[in-house]
């Protein structure tokens, strides 16, 4: 009944070895991950996502673009609208 508890993670396969009576952790040892990718397939995974990252922005650059246009007309719109409409402007802090 003196011997520890070996437990292993079923997510991470890391072995935690805990003491029976005080309740410790004594040991926790990961398992080593192996690096099956090749050095010339992580370079061509980063150069895809570099590629994508810049269509992204390029598409958000232009959408800003027209987004500033579009705001510029709306813009105008609304000043032609003041200018035309003759009612006064009332003051919220005049109505005490």
């Amino acid at each position: 009944m003196a011997a520890n508890f070996e437990i292993t993670c079923p997510c991470c396969d890391t072995l935690i070895i805990v003491d029976r009576i005080s309740g410790e952790v004594l040991l926790h040892k990961q398992k080593e991950k192996a690096n099956k990718e090749s050095f010339d397939a992580m370079v061509s995974k980063l150069e895809a996502q570099k590629s994508e990252a810049a269509k992204r922005f390029d598409k958000q650059l232009e959408s800003q673009k027209d987004r500033a246009r579009i705001l510029e007309e709306r813009f105008k719109e609304a000043m032609q609208r003041a200018e035309k409409d003759d009612t006064p402007v009332i003051n919220p802090m005049d109505m005490d």
